[in-house]
Parts: structure tokens; sequence; C-alpha cells
């Protein structure tokens, strides 16, 4: 059975199969193999944390880091949580908002990572 043309430019540029083997395939088989080529990305809740001395922000860093989180260190499109100290700017937290960015203190941080609760209040 004949492979669609992107699909043999695909396995071409990707794998060590031959013209005969690539023959050989059939278009679902010729698919399955792509979709084993590159593991998909994990995704990780992401966070960041502002207005924290460096002490604890490595500390909550660290923990966060433990526990599968991808740490920004700015607001981002892909944020979920913003995590503030008592010296959190008003312009992050204010674009954090804008985004609908669940915000957090240290404590209910720490409270997410035991229990998974998220607050109900979650803007500041």
């Amino acid at each position: 059975m004949a492979l669609s043309e992107k699909l043999i430019r695909i396995l071409r540029s990707n794998t060590i199969l031959s013209e005969l083997e690539l023959n050989d395939l059939s278009e679902r088989q010729g698919w399955d193999i792509v979709y084993r080529l590159k593991p998909k990305a994990e995704l990780k809740i992401e966070i960041c944390f502002t207005g924290f001395s460096p002490t604890e922000k490595i500390l909550l860093t660290k923990l966060a880091e433990e526990n599968n989180f991808h740490i920004a260190k700015s607001i981002t499109v892909n944020l979920n949580f913003l995590c503030c100290g008592e010296n959190a700017g008003p312009s992050k937290m204010k674009k954090a908002e804008e985004q609908n960015v669940i915000s957090l203190s240290a404590e209910e941080f720490r409270n997410l990572i035991t229990t998974g609760e998220i607050p109900q209040n979650t803007y500041r």
C-alpha cells in the first residue's frame, strides 16, 4: 500500500528506514512509528515566586521543583500560580490578575503541595 507523501517525508527525515521497509508499511503503521518518535512533553504546573527574601524564595523554589512544578521568573502566558510574599510588586500582581492567574501566599502554596487544595480567594 502506498504511503502518503507527507508520511514518507516525515519517515525519511526522522528514521533510518530503508525504501524497502517504507514500502512494506501501511499508512497506519507509518503513523504509529511517527507518534512514537518524540515523547510528548510533560505538562508541568507553572508558578512564579515574587516578593520574597532570597532565602525564602530559594526554599519555595526547591519545594516547587521537588513537586514537579515549572518555575517561571516572570508572568508568562502559561503561568498557573503567582506566589506572593510581603514585597510583591503591584504591577506583577495586576498582570497576573489580568491573565486569571491564581495568586497564593507561601502558606497557601505549601498547603497546595500538601493537600492539593486551591484556596477560594484567588486574588489579593
